[in-house]
């Protein structure tokens, strides 16, 4: 009897020290307020000498994460970010803030009175474009004949560990009939293809109309699709991004066109993308110049044999 009392207390005893620490008791695990418009506040405050560059800062009364969409195609993240506008325009410029009660947003219009082409001459414009006296621009393709120009891995992977396409690995899809042709005046982009673009399962359904299945036999789908035209780009080299303007997309589709620039010289384009119809997973993609898109030539070597008489 007397060990069925002291269990019986025991576990009274545990039950209590239980209750007592119970997170809903406990005002270190309690939310936040949900934040309200009023709390939050942002300036705009261009920089010196430098009227259409614009430096965002949050000044809310509340602290918390901010993100901010720059109106000009660009998405940024921080309490202080800097926003490039080379053309004149009215921009909307919108900030949300992340708390630990919720998120409430606020934006500002912001007028750039003139058009700052001198923002676009940089290394990173360049180098995509060949430079404001190309007009016609400069076309980029798949780097097809190298391994790792196209490859898939964890959104925050540094690099495609999941599958890396081989040279030549998606040879009879669409894929390799993609051109991307980038004018800096004017920032314009024509994409040209066969009327075909190539995507996996997901991207297949996200997109809808007719496709191939496993074209050529490369796998997954060719899904029938025509560039609209008039697109246009926005570089965003604080941050390293290039977003492509009315849903256009380097090719593969995954739903969103804005991509992570790993690396941009005269040779190369190197870009990452979060995939918006694949949780969790991202791609990359390597494009080289067109005109440097070569074939290897296979070398056939001739030996004369030796023959015993």
């Amino acid at each position: 009897m007397k060990k069925i009392l002291k269990s019986g207390l025991f576990a009274l005893m545990t039950c209590f020290v239980m209750l007592s620490c119970s997170p809903q008791e406990s005002d270190d695990h309690a939310l936040g307020s949900t934040p309200q418009e009023s709390q939050l506040a942002f300036s705009a405050t261009s920089v010196s000498g430098q009227p259409n560059i614009i430096e965002l800062k949050d000044e809310s009364s509340l602290s918390g994460v901010a993100t901010w969409d720059l109106g000009n195609g660009s998405l940024a993240k921080g309490s202080q970010v800097k926003a490039e506008y080379p053309f004149a325009g009215t921009y909307t410029i919108t900030m949300t803030l992340y708390t630990t009660g919720g998120s409430a947003t606020i934006s500002k219009t912001l007028t750039v009175e003139k058009d700052d082409m001198s923002l676009l001459n940089t290394p990173m414009y360049n180098a995509l474009t060949g430079g404001a006296s190309n007009l016609a621009g400069k076309t980029w393709v798949f780097d097809q004949y190298n391994d790792g120009h196209f490859g898939v891995g964890p959104a925050d992977d540094s690099s495609p560990s999941w599958w890396s396409c081989p040279a030549g690995g998606k040879d009879g899809s669409s894929l390799y009939t993609q051109e991307f042709t980038f004018i800096q005046v004017g920032v314009k982009l024509e994409w040209k293809n066969n009327g075909y673009v190539y995507s996996n399962e997901p991207g297949k359904n996200a997109l809808g109309g007719d496709f191939i299945d496993n074209p050529g036999g490369a796998g997954d789908f060719d899904v029938k699709y025509e560039p609209k035209g008039g697109y246009t780009f926005i570089l965003n080299e604080s941050e390293k991004t290039i977003s492509l303007s009315s849903g256009a997309f380097f090719g593969f589709y995954t739903g969103s066109s804005t991509y992570e620039i790993l690396s941009l010289t005269e040779d190369e384009l190197y870009i990452k993308n979060r995939s918006a119809v694949e949780s969790g997973n991202g791609w990359w993609f390597r494009f080289i110049p067109k005109e440097k898109s070569q074939k290897p030539s296979v070398e056939i070597s001739n030996k004369a044999g030796s023959f015993d008489k």
